[in-house]
């Protein structure tokens, strides 16, 4: 028996280039598909493990302070949660000197630099806010391989104590 000898044919030898080229292209379709698709699931594990981490501190400290400051309560306004906004943001997202993983866990960085705020008096904050800029601006906050610095713009205190801050970008 014997093979007809295809492969000198012109005609296929363009086939089965048209096949090999066509099963690299279809493979790097799949893989900037599966790419993109696996990067917005860790980009929302990330942000759900991040709001987890900050209800459970909320609860415990809430929990642990409730005793001790039930009179308290009755006579003045406490802490309920914190809010941290960064105002340049979108700027350095569009630049691409910071990504939305790194925004959260800048994020998370600086609230575990505050969490002995959430149940506290107001009063007793607004007489302190040179501590909470000092606490917040004098750290370096180390991401994967880049280091930022942070300045605090606005500072609210309220029931809702609002940080808006500024993120400078120091070294990669």
């Amino acid at each position: 028996m014997h093979i007809p000898p295809y492969y000198k044919n012109t005609s296929w030898q363009r086939f089965f280039a048209g096949v090999f080229i066509g099963a690299i292209l279809a493979f790097a379709v799949f893989l900037f598909m599966y790419g993109t698709l696996m990067e917005q699931r860790i980009e929302e594990n990330v942000r759900l493990q991040s709001e987890l981490t900050t209800l459970e501190d909320n609860y415990e400290i809430l929990n642990k302070d409730k005793e001790e400051l039930n009179e308290q309560q009755k006579k003045s306004i406490t802490v309920q949660s914190i809010e941290i906004s960064f105002i340049n943001e979108k700027k350095l997202l569009s630049e691409h000197k910071l990504d939305r993983l790194s925004v959260y866990k800048l994020r998370d960085m600086v609230r575990k630099q505050l969490p002995d705020t959430i149940g506290q008096n107001i009063s007793s904050l607004s007489e302190n806010t040179s501590l909470i800029y000092s606490s917040i601006e004098n750290r370096s906050y180390q991401v994967d391989d880049s280091t930022y610095e942070v300045k605090v713009e606005r500072l609210v205190i309220a029931p809702t104590f609002k940080v808006s801050l500024k993120i400078d970008f120091v070294k990669n």
